[in-house]
């Protein structure tokens, strides 16, 4: 069931997300053949004042997607549970669980998506705007030898470590942003009136929260650390694979911690009237 509900999330979000994806995709090409012709251009001109409004255009483009692909998040979770849909979707023979599910992971899909497509169009615009071509033999062999010399240095298994570091750190810090505003909003939803102000009131109240903590943390860890002793006693690849485990430890957390408060109050505590 929990497949039929992410294809049904899919359905409904890529509606909006695909046609804006290509469409940003357009305009990076646009936006390349507009820098190579600034590039040739010297004076002032109606065609100049094209090339520049391109690339502003583009650019916001690109914010406005990262903006949409947030809201989207944002409606999909309190429209379908929280709203009037919410009588229905909470009768599906499925649990709370699949719910939450389908709708992090598509939301977590279309932040991948979004990401991928800035470095996606900014190479796009790299390669037509500025000539990039193909390496020759001897600079692909050159930078074949290099990235040979440092997986010798760094070591294949602790490339590969970093990048299932780097990859499960990308995972939990998206689902601790999504699942943030989805415990927030499933707050604000156990009052019986003002259920969008008391969700933007609890969600800055976590921010306070989690702030407070921090500093705390800070306070009461660092006067005790010795940075020079760190430095001189740990390699610094080991040294990194700490920090990527320290901040691994830290969304991992907050994931579980936002996801078992958005659970209990879908369970125990929804008000939707």
């Amino acid at each position: 069931m929990l497949g039929r509900l992410i294809r049904h999330e899919f359905r409904a979000t890529g509606r909006i997300m695909l046609p804006l994806l290509a469409a940003e995709l357009i305009l990076a090409v646009l936006a390349g053949f507009s820098v190579r012709g600034l590039a040739r251009m010297e004076d002032m001109s109606f065609l100049r004042s094209m090339y520049v409004m391109t690339l502003i255009v583009f650019g916001l483009g690109m914010f406005a997607i990262a903006v949409v692909a947030f809201v989207l998040m944002i409606q999909r979770f309190y429209r379908s549970l929280l709203r009037d849909e919410g009588y229905l979707s909470m009768t599906l023979p499925v649990t709370v669980d699949a719910q939450i599910w389908a709708k992090l992971l598509s939301s977590f899909v279309w932040f991948i998506a979004v990401g991928a497509l800035f470095f996606l169009s900014m190479f796009v615009v790299m390669s037509i705007g500025s000539y990039i071509t193909l390496p020759d033999q001897e600079e692909l062999l050159e930078m074949l030898h290099a990235m040979r010399e440092a997986l010798r240095e760094l070591g294949v298994g602790s490339m590969i470590l970093y990048l299932l570091e780097m990859a499960a750190v990308v995972f939990f810090g998206i689902c601790a942003t999504c699942l943030r505003c989805y415990a927030s909003m499933a707050i604000g939803c156990s009052a019986a009136d003002h259920k969008l102000l008391l969700s933007f009131v609890a969600y800055f109240l976590i921010g306070i929260a989690l702030g407070m903590v921090a500093n705390a943390a800070a306070f009461a860890v660092l006067p005790h650390m010795d940075a020079a002793y760190f430095y001189e006693r740990i390699p610094a690849d080991r040294l990194m694979h700490v920090v990527m485990l320290g901040n691994l430890i830290v969304e991992a957390g907050l994931s579980a911690l936002f996801y078992f408060v958005t659970r209990y109050f879908l369970q125990n505590r929804l008000n939707l009237a």
